[in-house]
């Protein structure tokens, strides 16, 4: 069935349905609770590793080692808990209340020490109507997982890159598109967007995330208009249920170093707040290819977040507000760049990256004890942005101030099978850029309303349809109808199904900035349109129980996006140019991709996955297929835990081919291959745990594959056909780390 045929359903759906928002991913009511085992002694134990879930969405978290857990509370949604080897336990709507006591019962108890080996780092909710990829904390401590850029290496769902050889900037892909088409949100607030895509995913240091959420296809229309394939949800730890102090320390053998420090404090019932502290800095000069270049920049970054959170239960009223700002400076280029000599003088080539970037955010929501099913709630985000940069002659100066507000109502129709969300948002977006002597200032001024109705049934069927109307005075009127769908066939098998459009405004130099690393000059064929795109996609996901302690997850899934406007990037026209205009032909993405996950021994946890990436552009009249995307992935992960308070993690990575751009008119010599090399990535990683410390260490890249001449015509780089922005493989070989978590527990009663 087309893409035509989808939309013109899903419009017929929604004409004939009342349309309202997603169910309750705003709620601000934290929900807290205990989870324990009773021992054949009469007595209670905390279960660490349980999984709990509010069944219907994708919001679910994992207990600690105290059994305890803190969830985002979504009303009139049942509250699911289950752990391998126990009775899974459901707490109805109307028993909810803000502290739990769970005790979960089985045919057969656990040891606190076994139980730790059971801790998934990934789960593939089942529950979520979007196909919903949870990476716990879990698993992000399977890896040093330094900033979100590294959090994705357990996954075959997401690969990260560099943009190219001497900055450093890292970019992200998500069924074969790039990651400016996945939503990236913090909390469900839009992130990372305009000048921040450039390096943002260097901005999130991984000691202070609590979860990834990843979402393939089409997401709610309350977020706004521009998730084109799918959306990544990063999830901060709370300042009330976190622990008082949290330290982790970092350390490479290119003497890279971090430092991170968190602290949570609880003022009182009503009041608390945490603050997170990063630092990191590489300031060594390494050349292992001998190409005379810097292999990654020397850096500085520090980062500081300030969070708090209010609750009052007798009103009903929940609220979280903080403020992060980030101070990053980047140098590199060849290694006897001096900045004070050679700046001016063009005789050695050289990158600077400066960058201030402020954030603030406050999320406000008020409940009814009487009418628990009704909320309210209010976001306001502001950012501001401010980057100078030179790289080589080329010289990058931007700014960008955004202000973003949303509010959100949800009620029943009737009764609770029918839920209704509206609500209406703003965005204010100012850019001032100047490059070279080009100046590209733009302010876009967005006002939009949406809606959204959730028809379910006993959990077990699930129809959201969705619609959203937004003014941009830049590009006029927008509708965006969305549809997620969610059956469970028969005892776990469930099936979705997804459909919806989803549009961007482009941003050419952050969201392309490794070819400022390059000699090709940039050439604007036509103003840009705002970007149009259709997904719709399919998954299966199988749950099959191997006995009563271990269990094995299996899920396909096909997607499809098709663009109708894009703004394109042509390098294969001339190795001198890099020319922008909009799409003429065709432009679409088909990802597959198949996930095996099980458990086939005690303490031994597997992950097996597949993925084949169709992507075509039509460029010059010619159907091809994109530069830099592979057309294959293969992922082969394990975790080990001893019963000795020892723990092994282990990835294999595939990486298939991929096209790239042309340089037959080149000299012999600056010409690359057509295709670039398959390759094979080795990470592992081994914990000690003590009391209040885990001990790491662990290699990246085992095997020391790294891509062979990454910058073209390196020894001149103010010639015509110098180029480091040709990067399809690591530029960086094996790297042996080490470093310490320490955690000072609250003493839960």
């Amino acid at each position: 069935m087309t893409a035509k045929i989808y939309l013109k359903l899903l419009i017929a759906l929604i004409a004939i349905s009342i349309s309202a928002k997603t169910k309750a991913q705003h709620k601000h009511n934290e929900t807290c609770g205990v989870v324990l085992e009773q021992t054949s002694e009469g007595k209670y134990q905390p279960l660490l590793g349980a999984s709990v879930y509010w069944m219907g969405t994708s919001v679910g978290t994992t207990t600690d080692e105290h059994g305890h857990f803190d969830i985002e509370t979504q009303k009139n949604h049942s509250l699911i808990i289950s752990f391998i080897g126990y009775n899974s336990d459901t707490i109805l709507p109307n028993d909810i209340h803000h502290d739990l006591k769970i005790v979960l019962t089985g045919n057969k108890t656990l040891n606190p020490v076994d139980v730790k080996g059971n801790i998934d780092g990934t789960i593939m909710s089942r529950l979520t109507p979007r196909q919903t990829e949870i990476i716990t904390t879990e698993g992000l401590q399977r890896l040093a997982c330094c900033n979100l850029s590294e959090s994705f290496e357990n996954t075959a769902t997401v690969d990260v890159g560099y943009s190219d050889a001497v900055s450093g900037a890292k970019q992200i892909q998500m069924l074969g598109l790039a990651g400016i088409y996945t939503q990236m949100m913090f909390e469900m607030i839009p992130n990372m967007r305009g000048l921040g895509s450039s390096f943002g995913l260097n901005y999130i240091p991984g000691s202070w995330m609590q979860s990834i959420q990843v979402s393939k296809g089409t997401s709610s229309v309350t977020n706004g208009y521009e998730s084109v394939t799918g959306q990544i949800n990063v999830e901060y730890k709370k300042p009330q249920v976190s622990d008082p102090l949290f330290v982790n320390l970092y350390f490479n053998d290119e003497q890279k170093v971090e430092a991170n420090v968190n602290s949570a404090i609880k003022l009182n019932d009503k009041w608390s707040t945490m603050f997170l502290t990063h630092y990191s800095e590489n300031d060594k000069k390494f050349d292992h290819n001998h190409d005379g270049f810097i292999d990654l920049p020397l850096t500085r970054q520090i980062n500081l977040m300030n969070r708090w959170y209010y609750e009052n239960e007798a009103i009903e009223y929940h609220s979280i507000f903080g403020v992060n700002y980030i101070n990053e400076d980047r140098n590199g280029g060849q290694l006897d760049f001096n900045k004070n000599e050679d700046l001016t003088s063009f005789d050695k080539y050289g990158i600077g990256i400066k960058t201030n970037r402020l954030n603030f955010f406050a999320k406000n929501g008020f409940g009814s004890h009487e009418k628990p099913y009704k909320s309210l709630g209010f976001i306001l985000s502001g950012t501001y942005h401010d980057q100078k940069s030179f790289y080589g002659n080329n010289t990058y100066d931007g700014y960008q101030s955004m202000l973003y507000f949303n509010t959100i109502y949800q009620t029943i129709i009737g009764n609770t099978d029918n839920k209704i969300s509206i609500g209406t948002s703003y965005i204010f977006d100012n850019y001032n850029e100047n490059f070279n002597t080009l100046n590209l200032k733009r302010t876009e001024n967005v006002v939009g309303v949406f809606a959204q109705y959730n028809y379910s049934i006993d959990e077990k069927l699930n129809l959201i349809l969705g619609m959203r109307y937004d003014y941009n005075d830049f590009a006029g009127n927008i509708f965006t109808p969305r549809m997620n769908f969610k059956w469970d066939i028969i005892e776990r098998l469930t099936l979705r199904t997804s459909l919806g459009l989803g549009y961007r405004s482009v941003n050419v130099i952050p969201e392309n900035i490794g070819i400022l690393a390059s000699s090709r000059q940039i050439s604007f064929l036509e103003d840009a349109k705002l970007e149009k795109g259709i997904n719709y996609g399919v998954n299966i996901m199988k749950e099959i129980l191997i006995d009563e302690d271990r269990k094995a997850n299996i899920s396909f899934d096909y997607y499809r996006t098709t663009f109708i406007d894009q703004y394109i990037m042509n390098l294969d026209a001339s190795p001198n140019y890099a020319y922008f205009y909009n799409l003429k032909g065709q432009s679409y993405s088909n990802s597959f991709q198949v996930d095996l996950s099980l458990n086939p021994f005690k303490r031994l946890d597997i992950t097996v996955a597949g993925r084949y990436n169709d992507v075509k552009v039509d460029y010059n009249n010619q159907l091809r297929e994109k530069p830099f995307v592979s057309k294959y992935k293969g992922l082969t992960t394990l975790s080990y835990s001893s019963k000795h308070e020892w723990k092994l993690d282990f990835t294999l990575q595939y990486n298939g081919e991929s096209r790239l751009p042309d340089t037959y008119s080149s000299p012999i010599e600056y010409r690359i291959n057509e295709y670039s090399d398959p390759y094979f990535m080795i990470h592992a990683q081994i914990t000690k745990k003590f009391k209040n410390l885990e001990l790491y260490t662990g290699c990246e890249n085992l095997t020391d594959f790294t891509q062979k001449n990454p910058i073209v015509n390196s020894e001149n780089p103010f010639g015509p056909y110098f180029d480091s922005s040709m990067i399809w493989g690591p530029i960086m070989g094996r790297q042996f780390y080490f470093g310490l978590r320490y955690n000072l527990k609250t003493i839960k009663k």
